[in-house]
């Protein structure tokens, strides 16, 4: 567009040059005979200025013809994004939810009993029942022990004193009313249960504690008063209680 207004204003230069070259030679005939070697020399000058500033021209006009693409193709790129925008504005509406229809609830479905035949079955003939033979029942090697001490009151100011062991037990006793003491020992037996306790409401017994070594072991028993062993004996398993022995102590009068 830059170069067709230049080209016509060049062409409108030219032409308004050559009317004057006409109009400056036509008083009469015999000067138009003399002029025309000057006035072709100053159109061709004029021609040659006209070419060497076309020539200054071009580079200016070729980036107005680059610019003036430039733009084009700009526009045409609006023109692109312009309508991607509106595609977008129009898929992006939704319509209206429609309000969902209320379902009924189903009518309970009628069960159909069915009725089975049932078939005979065959009894199987049970085996003769087998008779049981008792095998006897090995006894345990258990460890020689004592496994609880009981302290109770027997009537009458009688107070007894219980052990339970493992194995048939032979003890030996030593009553010491001047410090107080009652020292049962039991050979060759362990130690399995409680090691001391102390008893506030027995008759006779304040407290005791139980030693173990080698040699067996040895119940220390402290007194509350002076006492007096009234029996002693040794029992054998009966019932749910094992092998025990006891002591009654009463006080000494």
């Amino acid at each position: 567009m830059g170069r067709s207004i230049l080209l016509s204003v060049s062409l409108s230069v030219l032409a308004f040059t050559l009317a004057g070259c006409q109009t400056a030679t036509s008083p009469d005939d015999s000067d138009s005979a003399l002029a025309p070697a000057p006035v072709v020399s100053s159109l061709e000058q004029r021609v040659q200025t006209l070419e060497t500033q076309m020539k200054a021209v071009q580079p200016t006009l070729k980036k107005v013809d680059a610019i003036e693409r430039h733009f084009k193709s700009l526009s045409f790129e609006l023109d692109k994004i312009a309508e991607t925008y509106k595609i977008e504005e129009t898929t992006v509406v939704e319509p209206p939810a429609e309000p969902v229809p209320a379902v009924a609830p189903a009518a309970p479905t009628p069960t159909v009993e069915k009725v089975e035949t049932q078939k005979p079955v065959l009894k199987q003939a049970e085996p003769a029942p087998q008779k049981q033979v008792q095998k006897p029942v090995a006894q345990e090697n258990k460890v020689f022990a004592v496994t609880s001490v009981r302290i109770g009151e027997q009537g009458k100011n009688i107070t007894r004193i219980v052990l339970d062991t493992t194995k048939a037990a032979t003890i030996n006793y030593d009553l010491d009313n001047t410090e107080g003491l009652l020292v049962i020992e039991i050979p060759k037996a362990k130690w399995s249960t409680t090691e001391s306790q102390i008893f506030q409401k027995s008759l006779m017994v304040k407290s005791f504690r139980a030693e173990s070594d080698e040699q067996g072991v040895r119940f220390v028993t402290d007194l509350k008063q002076k006492a007096k062993v009234v029996a002693t004996a040794r029992l054998n398993p009966s019932g749910t209680s094992g092998h025990r022995v006891y002591i009654d102590l009463a006080p000494a009068q």
